[in-house]
């Protein structure tokens, strides 16, 4: 029998590198030991590195390979290892250098990416690279979101690159006080960014430097040009709008009722430049350069000329993380499957994130990230096999159902982590995304084509595209049952429903009953959890105090409804992102709003003057006063 002649011999082997390494990156963020001195855990790494090194060269001689389970072990620690290192190393807080390390007179910043204008408020991210006292200047670390208020005088644009000097009068970044909210914060520390400053215009100090990378700049300045060039041919705002975030993966400002289109169809993927916008151009491409598919040389052409278009098209849009990600990811399927046809796709994917990690760590934690790897993973595993469960002699029907396949494999291994975060799912979601299948490459090829050649006689039908399909999935998303709202799991009902799915996808693609079994228990179990938490939401008695600058806002909760005492409406956007989210946590049905708390008529809710009777809770106003006063954060109290 012959046997393997590498310890690294193995069809997945970068998935076998992925998932501790992956585990590595995780464990900093949970454990309590992310102040370790990080030169003796580079030190473990390289010895590891360097044992599993000499094995995999004496591999034969040694006869190592009847030590199999141990030099697994030893890998998947040494992964693991690395991981955890390279995720501390980029871990800014954690530098001795960091401009928050200790207090400066003044900061010198280069803005590291372009700024954004919402409100008359310009926010950027920069790089802090040198503080000053009164006596001397150091050399720092660390990134800073800039939140600098514009007035009428204020006339000068600020760029990537530029470099600026500001008062040091940083302070780190808050979470919402209030429950189940976003968490603002959090998001921050997965840009690295753990610091904020809000400045005026006299606060700043521009000088003449400018640091920025030139390829950035250069893409910036590129994708800028498109921008205007866009918003100098399309007259409607929304349409401008869409096409610019659409083809260039620019920000605009989207209306905000368009955009809840686009996210209750299950179709907002669409309006951030990422894998699938990255996909289309490729099979296009794939098709126009298919008849260099004959001789070696002319394919190795095909591969370069692909690539090279791929990441053109990467640097109209500004080299935006996200676009990043998808290019790496095709660019290292194309190379891997040109090296080795028979290439474990799996394995060529689990690479490809692998990379994006190793550069930075924290990317693990971008919503954006996760949710592309998964959908890849969905097509790659369970897309083939969902396509065979129907055949059609039709070569239309065929390609009909084959892009129904595509959304389903996507969706189910997408859907657990989608509902976790968004809290909502698209019932239509299949119709939607057909729907915009079409419309969409039309729109990317198009917008590519306008650009490219500025053919402005094209404007009006590009207009009509995107109108189209945004009143399409305006018709969508306002059917009955469109959208299921207001869906909270926790985080063992996510783990059990990731399970769950993926027993009953094994179990069809290997025909064992038993599988079956054990998804179906694990979806009993699923129902039991759902049935405790309405059984408790139901007989709920809470009182919440919300922390909400310039506002108050007291809610007595029984069961599914809720009296809140504020000057706040349902309409207002404070009320929907602060108030609003926690509601819906707690399964509430029944919201009354009142300024006048005397006004309240219930058998559980007394108002005696100077007291308030919820059930059998009491609470003078002189108490919620001073609770209202001294409120860090919201107070979420049950009543027995």
């Amino acid at each position: 029998m012959q046997r393997s002649s590498s310890v690294t011999n193995s069809e997945i082997f970068y998935v076998r590198a992925f998932l501790p390494f992956s585990a590595g990156i995780v464990f900093l963020k949970w454990s309590p030991w992310t102040t370790l001195p990080i030169i003796p855990i580079y030190i473990l790494a390289g010895l590891l590195a360097f044992c599993l090194l000499l094995l995999n060269l004496c591999y034969r001689r040694l006869k190592v390979y009847r030590y199999k389970i141990s030099l697994s072990v030893a890998f998947h620690f040494l992964m693991f290892v690395v991981g955890y290192a390279l995720a501390i190393n980029k871990s800014e807080v954690l530098s001795y250098d960091h401009f928050a390390s200790r207090p400066y007179s003044f900061l010198k910043i280069v803005v590291n990416q372009e700024p954004q204008l919402k409100s008359k408020v310009l926010m950027f991210k920069a790089k802090v690279v040198r503080g000053y006292d009164t006596l001397s200047s150091f050399k720092t670390t660390g990134n800073l979101l800039v939140s600098l208020k514009l007035d009428s005088i204020f006339n000068r644009e600020i760029f990537y690159g530029d470099v600026i000097i500001i008062p040091y009068a940083v302070q780190a970044t808050k979470a919402n006080p209030n429950p189940a909210t976003f968490n603002y914060k959090n998001w921050l520390e997965t840009q690295h960014i753990n610091h904020q400053i809000f400045i005026s215009p006299d606060q700043v100090l521009f000088t003449k430097e400018n640091e920025g990378t030139w390829l950035i700049k250069q893409a910036l300045v590129l994708r800028r040009q498109q921008v205007n060039y866009f918003r100098k041919i399309l007259k409607d705002d929304n349409v401008y709008s869409v096409a610019s975030t659409l083809i260039l993966g620019y920000r605009a400002d989207l209306d905000e009722e368009l955009l809840s289109y686009y996210s209750k169809t299950g179709t907002i993927h669409a309006l951030s430049v990422s894998g699938m916008h990255v996909g289309l151009i490729y099979v296009v491409l794939e098709w126009i350069f298919s008849f260099l598919n004959r001789h070696r040389a002319s394919k190795a052409f095909k591969l370069m000329t692909i690539l090279s278009l791929i990441w053109s098209y990467t640097v109209l849009t500004g080299l935006s993380p996200s676009v990043l990600r998808a290019a790496i990811m095709i660019s290292v399927f194309m190379v891997g499957k040109r090296i080795n046809r028979s290439a474990n796709g799996v394995n060529i994917l689990a690479f490809s994130g692998f990379l994006i990690l190793v550069y930075d760590p924290l990317t693990l934690w971008d919503v954006g990230f996760q949710l592309s790897y998964l959908a890849v993973l969905g097509l790659i595993l369970v897309q083939p096999s969902i396509e065979n469960w129907f055949y059609f002699k039709n070569s239309i029907l065929r390609k009909i159902w084959s892009a129904v396949s595509i959304s389903l494999a996507a969706q189910l291994f997408t859907f657990p982590l989608s509902v976790y975060y968004f809290h909502q799912f698209p019932m239509y979601f299949i119709f939607s995304n057909l729907f915009i299948l079409l419309p969409v490459t039309g729109i990317m090829y198009l917008g590519i084509l306008i650009l490219l050649f500025r053919l402005t006689f094209l404007s009006e039908s590009l207009e009509w595209l995107i109108n189209m399909t945004n009143s399409g999935l305006k018709y969508i998303a306002e059917l009955p049952f469109s959208n299921m709202s207001s869906i909270w799991i926790s985080s063992l009902e996510l783990v059990l429903m990731s399970i769950g799915i993926a027993a009953f996808l094994f179990a069809l693609k290997s025909y064992k009953k038993s599988v079956i079994l054990y998804a179906l228990i694990l979806c009993l179990g699923l129902q039991i959890l759902s049935a405790f938490d309405k059984f408790d939401k139901a007989n709920q008695r809470k009182l919440v105090i919300f922390n909400i600058r310039n506002h108050y806002a007291v809610a007595f909760i029984t069961g599914k409804e809720v009296i809140l005492y504020s000057r706040l409406k349902v309409q207002d956007k404070l009320f929907k992102n602060n108030i609003q989210p926690f509601l819906d946590q707690q399964h509430i049905k029944l919201i009354t709003c009142t300024e006048d708390i005397s006004s309240i008529k219930r058998l559980y809710f007394k108002n005696t003057g100077d007291e308030i009777q919820f059930h059998d809770y009491s609470l003078s106003k002189t108490e919620l006063q001073q609770m209202k006063l001294g409120l860090k954060s919201a107070i979420v109290k049950d009543i027995d």
